[in-house]
């Protein structure tokens, strides 16, 4: 709540946002014609009437059109936003802990718990926050109560909720008489720090001021680790979770391997960069050969697909594991480059009849093409070998193209799905490869157009009572 000054006014809010001629300063009008003074009593600004005061600046200021202002007006509206909107929070944060510790003051020892879950639950739906980041609220909260410096560098809009919560679990770890100047230098460095590199600065002192709470610390973050993948509407999967020290650093490192630049006129967002390393690097550990068997067979991805729409080259596929379904358009790089088997069914979709599975790339061809091409031949990518597929040329697998040195050339797994969504054909001159659409030059490099026509009509096809699929294991 505002204070009131020695004469029993209350100061203007610290709000400016009008913009008029240089030099000229103009307030919102619900800051311009609010009260300025009050009865130089004992009685404080009533609650009410401030809030009503801040919720009529709030509109006004809500109600400025950016599009109306300049560019130096723009960076100027961004820059008086952030201290009011960073107050604000704080003071959230601070009633939030006030309420709760009232609560959990008033209720019975046994039902403590329950009821400041049910506050919780009550506040995020009221507030749109999830518990997550309510229990960040009231951690800021309660360390700005416990600690003077940075409770009023918090209220002042100095720090941020993930700062005040940081700062409070470091000095609840120090021994106290080494608070204050720990508190000190941490604010210092909020002050000019993100959350994730104060938080890692953070942690480096409280290894050495109290190494045994920092050990403390990295086993009690190890036993909240989680990991959560679900099936999404869509046919995909969504991840979330969480990783502390090893396994956080061994992800890390792992991904960050398989992340490569853009090549020539690609243009990824840092997402989708993430995105292609993970599958790169899910392929990557199938691929070795280590992971556990399930009845004698190694991890694979399992395509099933009908003969006639293979042949035809469009369709719906499946996946054999997760019962998804997928176009045939999308597992073309995976018949190119796998072992692949045929399953005969009668008319009642029973299979009578399972064949060997035949490898589509000989080790021997794979052998000539590592030493030919070395890894990815698409332009600009240096993926090595051991991330690449052999994609078909001139003569797709899926017209019955012999695959050949002459026919073939290694992509990796990103470029080969660019290569099959497009017209584009292998130009192979000596130990040389390019990609050119034909009758016309190798391009210099780049992605792909998007293909040209559409596929073939499947009407009149006819339908077979013994159906026969292929199994294809990338």
């Amino acid at each position: 709540m505002a204070q009131r000054t020695r004469e029993g006014t209350l100061p203007r809010p610290a709000v400016s946002c009008a913009y008029g001629s240089p030099g000229r300063r103009m307030l919102p009008r619900a800051v311009r014609e609010a009260p300025r003074s009050y009865a130089a009593s004992t009685t404080e600004p009533d609650q009410a009437e401030l809030l009503a005061r801040l919720a009529a600046v709030v509109a006004e200021v809500a109600a400025v059109d950016p599009a109306t202002l300049a560019d130096a007006q723009l960076q100027e509206h961004l820059a008086e936003l952030r201290r009011p909107i960073a107050q604000l929070q704080a003071a959230r944060a601070r009633t939030l802990t006030e309420r709760e510790t009232r609560l959990a003051r008033e209720a019975k020892p046994e039902h403590r718990t329950s009821v400041i879950q049910e506050e919780r639950r009550r506040m995020s739906r009221e507030h749109g926050l999830t518990h997550s980041q309510l229990k960040q609220t009231e951690s800021a909260g309660r360390s700005a109560r416990d600690h003077a410096a940075m409770g009023e560098a918090f209220a002042a809009g100095d720090l941020g909720e993930a700062h005040a919560k940081i700062l409070g679990e470091v000095l609840a770890r120090v021994p106290a008489d080494r608070q204050e100047r720990i508190e000190r230098e941490l604010l210092a460095l909020a002050r000019r720090t993100d959350p994730v590199a104060f938080g890692r600065k953070a942690r480096e002192i409280v290894g050495r001021e109290a190494p045994d709470a920092l050990e403390r610390d990295e086993r009690r973050r190890h036993s909240s680790r989680s990991f959560r993948m679900t099936d999404t509407p869509e046919g995909g999967i969504a991840f979330s979770g969480r990783a502390y020290g090893v396994a956080a650093e061994a992800a890390r490192v792992a991904l960050d391997a398989f992340r490569r630049p853009d090549t020539v006129d690609e243009h990824r967002r840092p997402e989708q960069r993430g995105a292609d390393a993970f599958e790169q690097l899910c392929v990557a550990a199938l691929r070795h050969g280590s992971a556990p068997t399930k009845h004698g067979v190694r991890p694979q991805i399992l395509v099933v697909v009908e003969e006639d729409q293979l042949a035809a080259g469009h369709g719906v596929a499946r996946f054999a594991s997760s019962g998804q379904p997928v176009p045939v358009t999308e597992v073309r790089g995976l018949l190119s480059d796998s072992v692949i088997g045929r399953l005969v069914r009668d008319a009642k979709g029973t299979p009578i009849e399972v064949s060997r599975m035949v490898r589509t790339v000989p080790a021997g061809l794979w052998r000539a093409l590592v030493v030919r091409d070395g890894g990815c031949t698409w332009d600009g990518c240096d993926a090595p070998a051991g991330w690449c597929d052999v994609a078909h040329g001139q003569e797709p697998y899926r017209s019955g193209g012999r695959l050949s040195q002459a026919n073939g050339a290694l992509l990796c797994r990103r470029h080969h799905h660019s290569f099959d969504h497009s017209d584009l054909i292998i130009e192979i001159v000596g130990d040389r490869v390019s990609y050119g659409r034909p009758g016309s030059d190798p391009p210099a490099g780049g992605d792909p157009p998007a293909p040209q026509g559409s596929p073939p009509s499947r009407e009149g096809s006819t339908r077979w009572a013994r159906q026969e699929e292929l199994l294809v294991p990338g």
